[in-house]
């Protein structure tokens, strides 16, 4: 589903030893990468969840969960190997996966209380709406109460071709058909938004 080798080329040479995550992953601050994080634990009471990463990229959610001296069992998955190679560097004691879970079968039904997704839907890859709409029943079959994820805002007054940027009037209606109870979440980073949705067994 997802072009594999996009996200290879624009993240692959990125990934290094020195730089921090958002330098990598290619946000505009670290302000703003940790501020997604901030969307997520503001909003839900993570104690004693299991939460799956999914584009876990260097585990920086991890990273910013542990600091929080939040309890939590995290595991993060990303496409990338190198991506998690480097996160099990950064973080030893992560539990962290490489794979395509849009691609096969990898989690059971209900396998995390929390499906979290930053970012793994902003880099233009041509078929960010289809690729979407596909990742969304994926989340909520292996999410037993929470699908969180965030998306870039149009109104961002300076775009790129490099990205892909959705209207949450447009996302609502795909998220409402496994859900009832969203929220959308702003004002939390500039130009960006949070969907937290309940999981409706």
């Amino acid at each position: 589903m997802q072009s594999k080798k996009k996200i290879e080329k624009h993240y692959s040479s990125r990934v290094n030893s020195r730089d921090k995550g958002f330098k990598i992953l290619d946000w505009e601050s670290e302000d703003a990468h940790l501020g997604r994080f901030n969307a997520l634990t503001d909003q839900l009471d993570l104690t004693g969840m299991t939460l799956l990463d999914v584009g876990c990229g260097l585990g920086d959610l991890y990273g910013f969960l542990r600091g929080k001296n939040i309890d939590v069992s995290y595991t993060g998955i990303d496409i990338l190997d190198t991506m998690v190679k480097e996160a099990a560097v950064r973080y030893p004691e992560g539990d962290f996966i490489s794979g395509d879970m849009f691609s096969r079968d990898m989690f059971e039904n209900g396998a995390y209380d929390i499906v979290y997704s930053s970012g793994i839907f902003n880099l233009n890859l041509g078929n960010n709406r289809d690729f979407l709409r596909a990742a969304l029943p994926v989340f909520f079959t292996v999410a037993e109460k929470w699908v969180v994820f965030n998306l870039l805002d149009p109104d961002h007054p300076v775009q790129s071709e490099k990205y892909a940027y959705f209207n949450p009037e447009e996302v609502l209606p795909w998220v409402s058909e496994y859900s009832s109870h969203i929220c959308v979440v702003r004002d939390y980073v500039p130009h960006d938004f949070t969907i937290i949705s309940k999981v409706e067994n």
